[in-house]
């Protein structure tokens, strides 16, 4: 079974990245996938001390990325860029916690949501993860999401479920050696 770690861009409760999130771990969950998020609110500022000093959030986040087979994370755009509070998350993790490992990206923003997918997706394959599928990118989130549980726009959905497959037959991939490891 397939350990999907969900990363949620935005720390507000039932925004759109959030419903983004758990719309794609319904579509995993259902193709037999174990799903898990983790609130990256709980996670202090990067500030270069020593590992033991960071309080037990930073080992968690980190226990729970190298658990992980694959990622999903939920990227709002705020002026023109990933919120900072993600970049910190990201921030914490490195080759040991994602190296080799796929990566969706779905990136959701009232305005334009590519520079915060842009932004995710080169730190990830820094620090070695893979960029497998293809990132859904949801501008104007209003029209083609809108308030509800899923999204309002029917190619949206399809690009959802297509990528919750492609992500799935990666993890696939990898578990048979046959991703190019970092």
């Amino acid at each position: 079974m397939a350990r999907i770690l969900g990363i949620n861009g935005s720390i507000r409760p039932r925004s759109s990245a959030d419903r983004a999130l758990t719309y794609i771990f319904k579509a995993l969950e259902a193709a037999g996938a174990q799903c898990e998020s983790f609130e990256i609110g709980s996670l202090p500022l990067l500030d270069g001390r020593p590992d033991e000093q960071y309080p037990a959030a930073v080992s968690a986040f980190r226990a729970a990325c190298i658990a992980a087979d694959a990622f999903v994370i939920a990227v709002p755009s705020y002026h023109g860029a990933m919120p900072g509070g993600l970049k910190n998350a990201l921030d914490f993790i490195d080759l040991p916690h994602a190296g080799g490992k796929p990566f969706a990206l779905i990136g959701i923003a009232g305005g334009d949501a590519e520079p915060g997918v842009t932004d995710v997706s080169r730190v990830m394959r820094h620090i070695g993860a893979v960029a497998a599928v293809p990132d859904v990118v949801i501008s104007r989130a209003s029209e083609h999401w809108g308030p509800g549980e899923e999204p309002a726009n029917a190619n949206v959905k399809i690009a959802i479920a297509k990528v919750a497959e492609d992500l799935l037959a990666m993890v696939a991939l990898r578990s048979e050696g046959r991703l190019p490891q970092p």
